[in-house]
């Protein structure tokens, strides 16, 4: 066996290795392990993918392009595995970093044509191995934690898989323009000035790569921010109805208050008559001109209230019964900002109540705690009623409504992580259950719990 060759072809395919970490840096919060064992695998899973097949085409003399393929289709199939995303998005990111790769790949052409004119595509010399290597690790150091920090945010918050094949679809294009441009004969690169042309289009496809995914990530903030303020407007709106409400009451009773002394002269002079029959059928009917509280006050926090409210009266309406239990930590210690809060439980409480509507029998209820303890964390439990038939995609819960998202459960996850929570979703029967826990704010200027004085 030729060694020489060996390693040669071993240094020139050593780009998936940084092509593989790049493609988890985005799935950071799809990981269906740790990192701490998804990386050392996937370290030894490439190793040994690139040992055997470099064995492979020296010892069988077989085209590597015929063999490297391959290698990158079970490398696919192992990422795939390794992550909780959906196909459309492994697809897209996958392709992306591709693409990243075949731009390192024609510049390391590019530099090996400069010093050797007679080589070409499938004739490389040792130089286009080390600079096709080179590139790709450059790219990994510039790009993973960038990739890391902001991609990630698309893979957890767009699901929709139109969107990432159309997003995997330019990427394969670009790709496959790359791959086509491959020099067989480095020779062809020096008529003219085909040369620059090709070096031009290189910086033209990366950069296109990359502005796609700017632009895809600053449309996805967009939108994300426009469903920020549609929120903000509900609870608005719901406050402002119960405050009318509640003033409708208020009024009520302060006109019951001021004609109450003229009642009480009635039942007087009916009691001192004996007129028994009579004064029982007016207390009767006094009694039904007495409204009934419509506004519950579950706590003082007037938005959350206006949103147990609402969710309470669509619940009562679909025949669901709930329990709510609410305690809430002073405002100097309370993790969630106002919007968080009725976000978290408005999204656990829809989707209680989409679960309880889709039941066809049996108990529907709703158990919804809000509670401090130890004053260290702030806990939003819940448990509810559904048909017993779970629907799950890719390891994660999808909602039983209309659309079956499950964007309300990731939003929800997605707000408690970034205050150092956690949310935990499992059902047992037909209960379905919501753990979530925040550590409490540190009042400023407050020691830390645990900490020196």
């Amino acid at each position: 066996m030729d060694f020489s060759q060996f390693f040669n072809l071993l240094l020139s395919w050593l780009f998936v290795l940084p092509m593989g970490f790049l493609c988890l840096a985005p799935m950071r919060n799809s990981l269906r392990v740790h990192s701490r064992r998804v990386y050392p695998l996937m370290l030894i899973l490439i190793s040994s993918l690139l040992v055997a097949g470099a064995f492979f085409v020296v010892r069988f003399e077989v085209i590597p392009n015929a063999v490297l393929l391959p290698i990158l289709f079970l490398l696919f199939l192992a990422y795939k595995k390794a992550v909780a995303a959906n196909l459309a998005q492994a697809c897209a990111v996958f392709l992306f970093f591709g693409c990243m790769m075949s731009v390192a790949t024609n510049l390391a052409y590019a530099i090996d044509a400069a010093y050797n004119i007679d080589l070409g595509a499938g004739r490389e010399s040792l130089r286009f191995g080390f600079f096709r290597s080179l590139f790709s690790f450059l790219v990994l150091i510039l790009f993973y934690q960038l990739f890391r920090k902001y991609y990630s945010f698309l893979v957890e918050q767009m699901q929709n898989p139109i969107v990432w094949w159309i997003r995997g679809l330019i990427s394969a294009i670009l790709l496959l323009v790359n791959l086509s441009m491959a020099p067989q004969q480095y020779r062809t690169l020096f008529v003219n000035n085909i040369f620059r042309v090709f070096l031009s289009l290189q910086a033209v496809i990366f950069t296109l790569e990359i502005l796609i995914s700017v632009i895809f990530y600053h449309i996805l903030k967009n939108l994300m921010h426009l469903s920020e303020l549609r929120v903000r407007n509900n609870l608005m709106e719901m406050q402002e109805k119960a405050y009318e409400k509640q003033q409708r009451y208020i009024e009520e009773n302060a006109r019951i208050r001021h004609d109450f002394k003229h009642t009480i002269r009635t039942i007087k002079v009916m009691a001192e008559n004996g007129e028994l029959d009579e004064l029982n059928g007016y207390l009767n009917e006094y009694v039904k001109t007495i409204p009934e509280n419509e506004i519950r006050n579950y706590c003082a926090n007037t938005s959350l209230n206006a949103l147990l409210n609402h969710y309470g009266a669509m619940a009562e309406k679909r025949g669901i019964e709930t329990e709510l239990r609410i305690e809430l930590p002073p405002p100097e210690k309370m993790p969630l900002s106002n919007t968080e809060l009725c976000s978290v439980v408005g999204n656990v409480l829809e989707n209680a109540i989409n679960a309880g509507t889709a039941q066809e029998e049996g108990e529907r209820y709703i158990r919804l705690s809000l509670r401090v303890e130890k004053n260290n964390a702030f806990y939003i439990v819940a448990v509810n009623s559904f048909n017993g038939t779970p629907i799950k995609r890719n390891g994660r819960y999808l909602s039983t409504g209309k659309k079956r998202s499950g964007i309300g459960l990731r939003s929800i996850t997605s707000t408690v992580e970034q205050h150092g929570g956690v949310a935990y979703f499992h059902h047992k029967g037909k209960e379905f259950f919501t753990d979530i826990m925040v550590p409490l704010a540190t009042p400023s200027g407050a020691l830390p719990s645990g900490g020196d004085g």
